[in-house]
């Protein structure tokens, strides 16, 4: 859905393209500065998000995660640096990465192990769903209200509000990104079945 938007915000991602393609950043490692930004937040996560130092570091970690997830495409894109190894590297430290921050939900108790699975299994089957349409020619970016970015945003508020909710919007954050990227998911397999049989 949020990919819809997203002509808003390129030519801020584009200034920072530039500033960061300067300092001698390349795409991949973006990519792996996004990841390794993830894997720091699935720990702060697994620690319980307290003291309070802790849950401020997890929205740092999570805002700059997704920041950088974004970034590298924009970046590959603008200075023509596109490639097959890029694009394989980006999809495969996502999918790692969104494992990790769900798991450490769990690990830390902030989530119910049973719906940080369904959510995890429902968000990893939206990106299997599109791979999959895609080899067979369809495209599916933009179809469903739970791409990846809607899911980062989604956690990324349950976040902010886990102080003074006692973590129970944790809780109702998980539960909305497993039934959203679920629903997602059922509609992607509609799309892609309607046009690959009409």
């Amino acid at each position: 859905m949020l990919s819809r938007l997203q002509f808003l915000v390129e030519g801020f991602f584009e200034w920072s393209a530039g500033v960061f393609k300067k300092a001698g950043l390349s795409p991949n490692s973006i990519t792996f500065l996004s990841f390794i930004l993830a894997v720091i937040t699935s720990a702060l996560y697994a620690a319980g998000l307290s003291p309070m130092v802790l849950w401020f570091a997890a929205v740092v970690s999570l805002v700059l995660s997704g920041y950088f997830d974004a970034l590298d495409g924009a970046m590959a894109r603008r200075f023509r640096l596109v490639t097959q190894t890029g694009g394989v590297l980006d999809s495969i430290l996502d999918r790692i990465g969104e494992i990790s921050i769900y798991s450490g939900l769990a690990v830390g108790g902030l989530v119910d192990f049973r719906l940080a699975l369904w959510a995890l299994s429902a968000a990893l089957m939206v990106s299997y769903v599109r791979a999959r349409a895609e080899i067979e020619g369809v495209t599916m970016k933009g179809v469903g209200i739970a791409e990846r970015p809607e899911r980062l945003l989604v956690l990324l508020v349950a976040t902010i509000l886990a102080p003074i909710s006692k973590n129970d919007a944790l809780g109702w954050g998980m539960g909305l990104i497993a039934v959203l990227a679920s629903a997602t998911v059922l509609e992607r397999v509609y799309v892609v079945t309607r046009r690959l049989s009409g």
